[in-house]
């Protein structure tokens, strides 16, 4: 039986006990605000680098939040919104302009080649994932730096998001933020090659 790009998508979310307590159009009043700090925090931890990020990925992008914010910055380049719920990229589609790409698709099956995206953002979603199958995926994607957040009620899967990441990415650099305003742990990595690992915590 031949199925539908959507429903292969709600089956794969079936399958991963992913649901959704609020409708998309609900999604940004309710935890709009709370994802802007996090996207504030990512920006200026990697302050220094942005100047040379043209190309975004946001993995699990929701409605896009991310490539508004990117775009009020003054953010030029290019930015791939990817999700699996088709109902949050209907969503992501009434904010996009000509330099969003929205794709419909699973994080831990990326349809990007490998080492093409500056800047792989997966902002609180890599707890509904296989933390090894997707941190593979997005390191490999990746030809700058990685931001990855997690949200403090899973910290259980820090240490397996950590070693995921290292093995994935070798001596890239990392640093951990952990600030009392945030609802997440920051995981910023570079992938650009030859750092040794240096993670620190910023309260």
């Amino acid at each position: 039986m031949d199925l539908s790009r959507e429903e292969v998508a709600d089956r794969l979310l079936a399958r991963r006990g992913i649901g959704y307590d609020v409708p998309a159009e609900g999604y940004d009043e309710l935890y709009g605000e709370e994802q802007l700090e996090k996207y504030s925090a990512i920006v200026s931890e990697l302050e220094k680098e942005v100047a040379g990020i043209s190309v975004v990925a946001d993995v699990g992008c929701g409605t896009g939040l991310l490539g508004e914010y990117l775009r009020t910055l003054g953010f030029g380049g290019i930015y791939v919104g990817i999700d699996l719920a088709s109902e949050r990229l209907e969503s992501a589609k009434r904010r996009a302009d000509s330099s969003w790409m929205l794709i419909q698709a699973d994080a831990e099956h990326l349809p990007l080649r490998s080492r093409s995206i500056d800047l792989v953002a997966c902002v609180t979603v890599i707890h509904l994932l296989d933390v090894e199958r997707a941190v593979r995926e997005i390191v490999r994607v990746s030809r700058g730096y990685l931001a990855v957040t997690l949200l403090w009620k899973r910290l259980d899967l820090r240490d397996r998001l950590l070693q995921s990441i290292r093995r994935s990415a070798g001596e890239a650099s990392m640093r951990e933020i952990l600030r009392s305003d945030l609802r997440d742990l920051i995981i910023v990595l570079s992938c650009d090659g030859g750092v040794t690992s240096n993670p620190s915590s910023t309260k």
